[in-house]
């Protein structure tokens, strides 16, 4: 007797068919964006490309004319408000300022021991306020606290911002690490940083979406200069 083999699903958030225009300047003309477990997706993009609108869209905090967002095949509306699936850190500061560290971490259900494993230089953060950490360690907490809350999805939007260089490479590592147990997107323009941990690399331009699949792509689209790509 012959047995067909198991077809095992792979978690998966797909946004589809998303359509932004604003005072008939078309952002986002039907572009497609997923993430699944297991992989890092990377989104490059000049200003304005519409990076920002496209994680929005899948978050479902944006209205847009069109987007259809599916978990495993199956359609879901604002899939922010559904537990456990789906974070966001957007691109401004995320966490509220009077916020003590170490209770934003209670409130996300991350693991101040794992964080502190790789960044044992923070501890000294924990009983501060929000409002009290510099602009790069803020936005470290923020990227920390997101990628190690319990969802099945991670979107972050611009995460190594004024972030320290030794702290990029870590955090590069740990991304890398947490992909087992979700996918992640991640939009930045530091592309170097992308092309290294991302499993499938888009460039937006015009409202749509390229595959990259090298530095040398970048040039060839126009995102980079012949000088760049060295």
């Amino acid at each position: 007797m012959s047995h067909k083999p198991v077809e095992i699903m792979i978690d998966n958030l797909v946004a589809e068919n998303i359509f932004f225009s604003v005072m008939q300047r078309d952002i986002l003309k039907g572009v497609t964006i997923r993430a699944d477990k297991g992989k890092v997706t990377g989104l490059l993009g000049r200003n304005g490309s519409g990076k920002s609108t496209m994680l929005q869209a899948m978050f479902g905090t944006l209205s847009v004319q069109e987007c259809n967002v599916f978990v495993n095949g199956q359609m879901v509306k604002n899939a922010y408000g559904k537990a456990g699936l789906v974070n966001y850190l957007p691109r401004k500061p995320y966490l509220p300022g009077r916020l003590k560290v170490a209770d934003a971490l209670k409130q996300f259900g991350s693991d101040v021991a794992y964080i502190l494993l790789w960044f044992p230089e923070v501890e000294e953060d924990l009983e501060k306020r929000i409002n009290e950490l510099s602009g790069g360690r803020e936005r470290l907490w923020s990227v920390l606290i997101l990628l190690l809350a319990n969802t099945r999805f991670t979107l972050l939007d611009e995460p190594f911002t004024h972030i320290m260089p030794i702290h990029i490479e870590r955090l590069k590592e740990l991304i890398s690490i947490k992909k087992v147990d979700k996918g992640i997107i991640i939009t930045d323009h530091m592309y170097r940083h992308l092309l290294e941990i991302s499993n499938s690399l888009y460039l937006m331009k015009d409202g749509k979406s390229i595959y990259i699949r090298d530095k040398q792509d970048l040039v060839l689209h126009g995102y980079l200069s012949f000088l760049e790509s060295d």
